[in-house]
């Protein structure tokens, strides 16, 4: 048996294999960010942690950022950022702090605030 490849087609070869291997690793990073696992990886080690955001304008925001266990809400603009105020920690919701939600109970107390007097 003869060697038919020519070196030409054999740097086409391993250049077409490199060339699948960088779009493999663009797509992976893609995917990672769109679904926000680079977010959350990245987030682990940070001290400083957006909880939330909400838009006033084209380039206005409201932004509740926690340092150290502290909340702090910030107005951004393109030009400045600025602290507008404190936040108290949030109390936990009864099913985060170890209760369980009496599913009987709740249902009474939405029955009678939808309940109606009859008129007479």
């Amino acid at each position: 048996m003869t060697d038919t490849s020519t070196p030409a087609s054999l740097v086409m070869q391993i250049g077409g294999a490199m060339a699948l291997v960088i779009l493999l690793i663009f797509a992976c990073a893609w995917l990672a960010r769109r679904s926000g696992l680079a977010s959350r990886l990245r987030a682990d080690g940070n001290i400083i942690a957006v909880k939330a955001s909400y838009s006033l304008g084209q380039r206005e925001r409201l932004v509740v950022v926690e340092i150290d266990g502290e909340r702090l809400l910030l107005g951004v603009t393109p030009g400045a950022i600025t602290r507008l105020g404190r936040l108290s920690a949030p109390t936990p919701a009864p099913h985060e702090a170890g209760e369980t939600p009496n599913f009987q109970q709740t249902l009474k107390r939405l029955l009678k605030r939808d309940k109606v007097e009859p008129e007479e």
